[in-house]
């Protein structure tokens, strides 16, 4: 084993495991990396019984060589403002790290290019007791030995990259350590993660995306959409650009939930008891680059009352307005800058007519 030693500044640890990420935000952030990377399979696997837990995150994307791998797992970031391409996921390059060490104390990275392995190491623990910030470097025969059965045989030959957090100590503080809990929380993220990336999964027709699969220990995740496009009964809106930004509106008026199909339900994910109604899930979607940033919400344009709770709203946005949506680290979070609100706000009154028809007409419908 190598050891290469880094000088981050001493605070950096503890702002980087405070930020903010749950394991829905940390996951997401991770699988950016992969798409970013061109996988078109990502797998994450997490730990069996009897097994020492981790959670681990596999992509046949195009691998990192060592300079490159290094430079991935420096603890530091880069400037928001750099040009990226219109597929980077990315924001601050600090996603990998901050994502990863907000939930787990040891993070590995094992990444394949042309065949060649480099695999590097952050342990909490290990710096801790060394006193000082050393990335392990690991050979062939260490990275075989700490990575997991069912990971290794999971990783791609030739190109690809995986992430492996051990020693889950915010994920144990949160859920307890007993299998079933973590199954609680896996389900959780499958839900999460099957409408974050659903535009990717399952692309629209005019999405200039490629496919890809996610899966959970084998499971592909399932499909959503929160404007079911593919149902006759949907009233949709022609694209509205804004301005020379980059853009789009798109308003969907959903059927009456009498008329919604079995299909359709499952699409929408309803669920009372987890606060997924129409009324809950209403207002715009935004979405980066066609990842979904922020979803069931007018931005204080309207407020979500029944009379509107059909309606939504597809925002798409390029990554070249980070800085504008003010787009927070976890990319979790976004707020339209006045010259886009001030369309939406627009766009949005017009679109509710739709809503408050549909239901005024089941009203009259139900009173005959």
């Amino acid at each position: 084993m190598r050891e290469r030693t880094c000088a981050p500044n001493p605070n950096l640890l503890e702002s980087m495991r405070s930020v903010g990420y749950d394991l829905n935000t940390a996951i997401a952030d991770i699988i950016d990396n992969s798409i970013a990377a061109n996988a078109t399979k990502i797998s994450i696997l997490y730990f069996g019984q009897g097994e020492e837990p981790y959670i681990a995150i596999v992509d046949d994307g195009d691998g990192m060589d060592d300079q490159t791998a290094f430079e991935a797992m420096q603890l530091a970031g880069n400037s928001p403002n750099e040009n990226r391409a219109s597929n980077d996921l990315g924001r601050f390059g600090l996603g990998l790290k901050t994502a990863s060490l907000s939930q787990a104390r040891s993070l590995l990275m094992t990444t394949l290019q042309d065949g060649a392995r480099t695999t590097l190491r952050w342990d909490l623990d290990a710096v801790a007791r060394a006193g000082e910030w050393t990335l392990e470097q690991l050979n062939e025969k260490e990275t075989l030995s700490a990575l997991p059965q069912r990971v290794h045989d999971a990783m791609p030959v030739s190109h690809g990259t995986c992430i492996l957090w051990r020693n889950l100590d915010k994920l144990e503080t949160l859920t307890g350590r007993s299998l079933r809990e973590i199954d609680k929380a896996m389900d959780e993220l499958t839900g999460y993660l099957a409408l974050v990336f659903h535009r990717f999964t399952h692309p629209y027709p005019d999405d200039d995306i490629r496919q890809i699969v996610i899966d959970i220990n084998g499971y592909p995740i399932p499909q959503r959409d929160p404007f079911l496009r593919d149902n006759p009964a949907v009233q949709t809106t022609g694209v509205q650009r804004i301005g020379n930004l980059g853009a789009t509106l798109r308003g969907y008026t959903l059927p009456y939930q009498n008329r919604l199909r079995d299909e359709d339900k499952k699409l929408l994910d309803l669920s009372e008891q987890r606060g997924k109604t129409l009324t809950d899930t209403q207002g715009f979607y935004v979405y980066r680059a066609y990842r979904l940033i922020t979803w069931g919400s007018w931005f204080r344009m309207l407020p979500k009352k029944q009379a509107t709770k059909l309606s939504r709203v597809q925002v798409d946005i390029p990554n070249s307005l980070d800085a504008e949506w003010t787009l927070d680290i976890k990319k979790s979070r976004a707020t339209p800058p006045k010259i886009i609100s001030d369309v939406m706000k627009r766009y949005v009154d017009r679109l509710a007519k739709p809503s408050r028809r549909a239901q005024q007409f089941r009203g009259r419908r139900k009173k005959r």
